[in-house]
């Protein structure tokens, strides 16, 4: 296979800001979940943290997974969409320099997709995203010959909130199983199951071979409380492994012949929870994608996370990837 993995996502411009809960109250936005919002409200946001410093790198949940393999020295793919816009120019480029090959639909009308993310001084984010032109992914604009050369299929559930994205979500599905390769699924928002846990469900018995969720999608899905039970129940339904977080205790990896407990690596610092999620699915896939033992890249996808929420946002390049590939090979040695 040329790629170790290949990803269908929403192509998103994270605009990252610390604020404090008054921001939150004033706007009337609830903290620690996903919104999306519309352009009116996306514009209004922009405007209202004008005077406020910001950073802006290339984001969304399935794009940063392939930047961790990529930054790992893995070989991903991204397809997705973005407006012909400097925020689209920027997204290419600055993924391009983190080593992720990039297979882009340019659309000549509307937005590049941006995410707004709201740090408060307790690390927890809020994320208001405006979809833009990700929600004109087709199941036409996905190179098939390149997936096909791909070992891994990755995606999130964030994809089944518009019709043509399901669409193409649903036809990738079908092409992986076909071809033999590992469907991979982040169920990526509490909400987002909530709006979806049907199609989640037959998703996972009909398509998915590794899903990753924290214990409150976890519950939702299986309407179990302990992730224990939750990650054993996410087996019985068909996944071949099932990642359970659980925040700071932590996160369980489960197989249809056992499960084990993974710990939080200590951070250098804790600074910003954004990212963690995406990150901990590219250190494990990363690993999975290299013939390593599940559980130690489990190991491997917990210090990741461990490392992203020292820094502001998911600027992988702030990370030393020297130094992360040394703990990653004592990982994979242990």
């Amino acid at each position: 296979m040329s790629y170790d993995l290949f990803g269908l996502g929403n192509a998103l411009m994270d605009v990252q800001v610390f604020i404090d809960e008054k921001f939150l109250n004033d706007h009337n936005i609830e903290k620690g979940i996903m919104t999306l919002v519309d352009e009116d409200m996306s514009r209004k946001l922009i405007s209202s943290i004008a005077g406020l410093q910001s950073t802006s790198v290339p984001g969304g949940s399935c794009g940063n997974t392939m930047s961790t393999v990529a930054m790992l020295g893995g070989k991903s793919v991204f397809t997705y969409a973005v407006a012909d816009d400097l925020y689209g120019r920027l997204y290419e480029k600055q993924l391009s320099e983190r080593g992720v090959k990039s297979i882009v639909s340019l659309k000549h009308k509307g937005l590049t997709g941006s995410s707004i993310i709201l740090t408060t001084k307790d690390a927890d984010r809020t994320m208001l995203t405006h979809l833009g032109v990700c929600r004109e992914f087709t199941k036409n604009d996905i190179d098939m010959e390149v997936f096909s050369e791909s070992k891994v299929f990755h995606t999130t559930g964030y994809e089944l909130d518009t019709p043509l994205q399901k669409e193409a979500l649903n036809e990738a599905m079908l092409h992986a199983k076909k071809r033999g390769i590992k469907v991979s699924f982040d169920i990526a928002d509490p909400f987002c199951v909530e709006r979806n846990a049907t199609e989640i469900k037959d998703l996972i018995t009909n398509n998915i071979d590794i899903i990753f969720g924290n214990q409150d999608e976890a519950k939702i899905l299986t309407g179990k409380a302990d992730p224990i039970e939750a990650g054993k129940v996410l087996i019985e339904m068909g996944a071949e492994i099932a990642l359970v977080k659980v925040g700071k205790d932590g996160s369980y990896i489960f197989t249809k012949d056992n499960y084990a407990k993974i710990p939080v690596y200590k951070a250098r610092e804790v600074l910003d929870s954004t990212g963690c999620g995406d990150i901990y699915a590219g250190g494990f896939l990363y690993g999975y994608t290299k013939g390593i033992d599940p559980v130690k890249s489990a190991h491997i996808a917990s210090y990741l996370a461990s490392e992203i929420i020292s820094v502001a946002g998911v600027q992988l390049e702030k990370l030393d990837f020297d130094q992360i590939n040394k703990k990653v090979n004592e990982l994979q040695n242990a």
